[in-house]
């Protein structure tokens, strides 16, 4: 997976990604189980659920793009009753809406709720991503470093060391954040974020 540039459109990537194929690679998995006897009542009613949560999903985000408090509390009250990726992906879109408005604390609360529904591990190490991020603009340093151990996937080194270096920084180990900034640099995919990097590396030194 790509190393985005910015937290947005990583968050809009795995929105839009999800939207299109969620429920349809969601499925494909269910149906996998087809020939066995005893699941065929269990893929029907998932399915259903699914559908269902897909269609509830599609109505709170809409309401969304009008951020009132009578359209929070609705999309609320989705994700207390939805434990599946639709919650996590209006988990995901409450705590953008924290955020852009410079709630942190709200921001980091819908992260989380978002990462206890969420099964797919690429959406977990962008939400992981996403909450070391807002963390450490909390002054959380350690949750964010706590944050950033989650994240597995190797297309993302290059953005988890980033933020790493950042954090490190912020602690004032300037020895560990030069190592971590150095081991993005390395990474495969660090074009989008190499300039910042190479910046903040220098800057270290002076």
């Amino acid at each position: 997976m790509e190393v985005y540039s910015t937290e947005n459109e990583q968050v809009d990537a795995i929105k839009q990604f999800i939207k299109n194929y969620g429920l349809t690679i969601v499925l494909a998995a269910v149906i996998g189980f087809g020939g066995v006897f005893g699941w065929k009542y269990w893929q029907s009613h998932q399915t259903n659920r699914l559908q269902e949560s897909a269609e509830a999903f599609a109505t709170v985000s809409e309401a969304l793009a009008k951020p009132t408090p009578e359209n929070i509390a609705l999309a609320d009250k989705f994700v207390t009753d939805t434990n599946d990726v639709y919650g996590a992906l209006a988990s995901l879109e409450l705590a953008q809406i924290a955020i852009d408005a410079n709630d942190l604390v709200n921001g980091e609360r819908h992260l989380t709720t978002a990462i206890a529904k969420v099964k797919n591990d690429a959406f977990a190490d962008m939400l992981n991503l996403r909450l070391a991020r807002v963390q450490l603009a909390l002054d959380k340093t350690d949750a964010a470093l706590i944050s950033l151990e989650q994240v597995k996937g190797k297309a993302w080194n290059g953005m988890k060391n980033y933020i790493r270096g950042d954090v490190l920084a912020k602690k004032g180990d300037n020895t560990g954040a030069a190592t971590a900034y150095r081991s993005a640099l390395t990474d495969e995919n660090a074009g989008a974020i190499r300039s910042l990097v190479e910046l903040k590396l220098n800057n270290l030194s002076n």
